[in-house]
């Protein structure tokens, strides 16, 4: 049985590893602009839709991580 810090570890986790996608999503889409990939290419529209996907994904995990965070009480701060 998980406590409710080792959730909010786990969703902290997690959040970590989606960021380091979501970032690598958004260099994707930097490196075809410069690369003056059209907007309409299907490659730029993968990317995007790609990068939009991680997005979502990384605002629904934080909004759930932010309601455990609030649910054991714990500061924003590390100690």
């Amino acid at each position: 049985m998980y406590t409710q810090k080792d959730l909010l570890l786990q969703s902290a986790a997690r959040l970590y590893t989606l960021g380091v996608d979501l970032e690598g999503a958004r260099e994707t889409l930097r490196q075809l602009v410069s690369m003056q990939m059209p907007y309409d290419s299907p490659q730029m529209i993968a990317a995007l839709q790609n990068f939009e996907e991680l997005e979502m994904q990384w605002k629904e995990l934080e909004r759930q991580h932010l309601g455990l965070k609030a649910a054991t009480g714990t500061s924003t701060r590390l100690k």
